[in-house]
């Protein structure tokens, strides 16, 4: 039961994660292409979105470091699962980042900085790339 619950708050956390960021990208995406700044209440679920996909890959973290170690018993599991651990880091670290960053410019009532989040966004794709790819090479 407890390895049933850890996989399905594993898998639950990965939509969270990936809808909130795919959600945010393509909202943004269409105001950008339209030369518009979000209005304020759409930022508002901007910060909303990318706190939920925070947590929900501190969750993934948690719940694959437990599943790994009751599982395998053991880290060493090849080179395609440390690009996975890999790419999960640049994610959460970029993820990390943009929570700060939109909480400080919202402090100070500022846009945040588009070039900022445009990396951070790169960041993140990169790691999500790796991540999927790692763990298709090390667990199928």
């Amino acid at each position: 039961m407890f390895l049933f619950v850890c996989k399905f708050l594993h898998l639950i956390s990965l939509f969270v994660a990936g809808g909130g960021g795919i959600g945010s990208a393509v909202i943004q995406s269409i105001y950008k292409k339209e030369g518009k700044v979000p209005e304020p209440h759409l930022s508002k679920g901007f910060k909303i979105l990318a706190f939920l996909s925070l947590l929900a890959i501190l969750t993934m973290w948690v719940t694959g470091v437990i599943l790994v170690i009751y599982i395998y018993g053991s880290f060493a599991l090849g080179w395609t699962f440390h690009m996975k651990l890999f790419g999960a880091t640049l994610v959460l670290i970029s993820v990390t980042f943009i929570n700060f960053h939109l909480y400080n410019s919202s402090q100070k009532k500022s846009s945040p900085n588009q070039s900022y989040l445009k990396y951070s966004a790169t960041i993140s794709r990169v790691g999500l790339v790796l991540a999927i790819a790692g763990a298709i090479g090390s667990f199928a």
